[in-house]
């Protein structure tokens, strides 16, 4: 009786070792997935989502922040990257600002560590999201900023450009300047302006994740139009 038993216990203590070691296997495959960079092109996007934390941006009339929407578009776009086999970084992940602490020059702080996590991802292109203001509230769409005398930047901000146009009817042209996000990075960068919170039409659509979904699907298709007609 006594042997009968102990072996049962045996039997027991193997099933429980098998169960617990199956267990562990799952987990670790589960984890190698989640880690594991599914694209399956040899290209990557970096999407930046402008302000956060104590910077806000600018403000839409019902108090909507801009960082909280470049936020969600910046997430929407990465998705449809990451469906067309692109390898997504995402430089703020969250609605906290990337500056540390909120003291003094935060600001610089901030685009610095942007322009690391940028610099790491060793990216093919970049695209900063923001929300546009203007002191005329009939200015509406979307527009493009590139840095002035990149030629690679221009031909990106004006597929682009030419994307937006055919969508809004507006005649609005990409538009060259000094900004530190394009100026610090050597790969093709620009400046997304989604629409404008002054507007009220812009602002009300903005929100919505309608308007959020079909705005990054022209971006997505603005991006195709550039690798196209650069290849």
């Amino acid at each position: 009786m006594f042997i009968v038993l102990k072996r049962k216990k045996i039997v027991v203590i193997l099933l429980v070792l098998i169960v617990a070691q199956m267990c562990l296997t799952a987990y670790l495959c589960a984890k190698q997935l989640e880690a594991k960079n599914t694209s399956i092109i040899d290209f990557t996007v970096v999407i930046d989502a402008g302000h956060g934390g104590i910077d806000g941006g600018v403000v839409a009339k019902n108090g909507v922040k801009e960082s909280n929407l470049n936020l969600a578009y910046a997430k929407t776009l990465g998705a449809f990257f990451e469906q067309g086999g692109f390898h997504v970084v995402q430089t703020r992940k969250t609605e906290d600002g990337l500056y540390g602490l909120p003291t003094k020059g935060f600001k610089l702080r901030d685009m610095k560590a942007r322009k690391e996590i940028i610099a790491n991802a060793g990216p093919d292109l970049v695209i900063s999201i923001h929300m546009n203001k203007f002191s005329q509230s009939t200015r509406s769409g979307p527009q493009v900023f590139y840095q002035q005398g990149k030629q690679s930047g221009q031909t990106l901000a004006k597929s682009l450009q030419k994307v937006f146009n055919d969508f809004t009817g507006n005649s609005h042209e990409a538009i060259a300047g000094d900004y530190f996000i394009c100026r610090e990075i050597d790969c093709p960068a620009v400046i997304v302006e989604c629409g404008f919170l002054s507007n009220d039409e812009d602002a009300e659509n903005l929100q919505t994740d309608v308007y959020k979904e079909r705005l990054c699907n022209f971006i997505y298709q603005g991006i195709m139009l550039y690798l196209y007609e650069t290849e």
